[in-house]
């Protein structure tokens, strides 16, 4: 049985497909969906680089994650026909960060990209969709992402 489902968004050109499948999906089974962005953790060594000024500041960080977690929010209320929508931004590694959101919110099902960038990429780097799809304790729903044409 399907409950509530979580969808990673990652604000790439085409989250648009990744969200809708998730709205079909909490729709279809009356759960909550949740709109969860993983944003990137700072830095250890903030600040430190080889330029004399740099332009990575605690400060301008904090105001990128306001405006990422803005940008869900419009997202969330853009999408709340007939389905409750709750966004939700976490710092983290981004697959562990998913997996353990699933986790922590009860989630039935996840749904995430997959950019597709081919099987030497995979075997030379690895993917945050493989992942999250070899260690997930719920179903995931695997959407190509491809860029558009």
């Amino acid at each position: 049985m399907v409950g509530d489902v979580v969808v990673a968004v990652d604000f790439s050109d085409r989250t648009d497909a990744v969200i809708s499948e998730g709205v079909a999906l909490a729709r279809a089974s009356g759960g909550t969906l949740h709109l969860l962005h993983v944003a990137a953790g700072e830095p250890i060594l903030a600040g430190y680089d080889k330029d004399e000024i740099s332009p990575f500041t605690r400060s301008a960080r904090a105001g990128e994650l306001t405006d990422e977690h803005q940008r869900l929010r419009d997202t969330a209320e853009r999408l709340g026909d007939g389905v409750e929508v709750k966004p939700l931004v976490v710092m983290g590694p981004t697959a562990q960060t998913i997996l353990e959101a699933v986790g922590h919110l009860g989630a039935s099902h996840l749904v995430i990209g997959s950019h597709g960038h081919g099987g030497l990429h995979h075997v030379l780097v690895g993917g945050v969709a493989e992942e999250v799809v070899r260690h997930s304790p719920v179903p995931v729903v695997l959407v190509p992402v491809r860029p558009k044409a």
